[in-house]
């Protein structure tokens, strides 16, 4: 997994590292080999349940979401697995619900270091936590890397994010990698609000990316 954690540094917005958003922009960082590759997953929308992911991952599943959310997942191992049919973002309040640390890897992030976090993407937002909003944003840490190791070497956590409106839901399973696991903590409670924005009724994947 630490290969997707990296390649997430790489492809989506970072803390002051200038990575490129477009698969096409990555040629500095990858051979064209490796770019053409990426862009043929950039492109997959599969079942999460007949993906490696699930396959590998099954000590992942089942802490959040159910088994009738993973059914209705489709996406790919660099932007994740996603569903979204008729999700619209919604104002400018959300009701916080938390992220809980569900996976046995995640422990060490506490609710004070999701919270913290929160508090500080959604001031750099805009956002406004109101615990009546009709916007409501829920999720659970399911796995991370803490400590570097050879088999690990990018700090990260794997999510399940579910965002709520009142036109639909937006189910996300994704990676963020970090070279700090608060990086990674703020990075993944940022992305879901980014992509959330952009998200059309259908629920497809932006085409200009993040």
């Amino acid at each position: 997994m630490w290969w997707v954690f990296t390649l997430l540094m790489l492809a989506t917005p970072g803390q002051g590292t200038g990575a490129p958003t477009q698969a096409g922009s990555l040629k500095g960082w990858l051979t064209p080999e490796q770019a053409e590759k990426l862009a043929v997953k950039l492109s997959e929308r599969k079942p999460f349940l007949d993906s490696d992911e699930a396959r590998n991952g099954k000590h992942t599943m089942g802490l959040f979401f159910q088994e009738s959310e993973y059914r209705l997942l489709r996406g790919n191992p660099i932007f994740g697995y996603w569903q979204a049919k008729g999700f619209l973002w919604n104002g400018t309040h959300v009701a916080w619900d938390g992220v809980a640390s569900k996976g046995s890897r995640c422990k060490a992030i506490t609710s004070k270091a999701w919270n913290a976090a929160m508090e500080y993407v959604f001031r750099k937002h805009g956002l406004v936590v109101d615990p009546n909003a009709p916007m409501r944003m829920r999720g659970a840490c399911v796995w991370a890397v803490i400590d570097t190791s050879k088999d690990e070497p990018t700090r990260g956590v794997i999510m399940e994010m579910r965002l709520q409106s009142p036109t639909g839901t937006f189910l996300w399973r994704y990676s963020r990698g970090n070279p700090t696991i608060e990086g990674a903590v703020g990075a993944s409670i940022e992305l879901p609000i980014l992509l959330g924005h952009k998200i059309n009724k259908e629920g497809s994947w932006p085409r200009n990316g993040w």
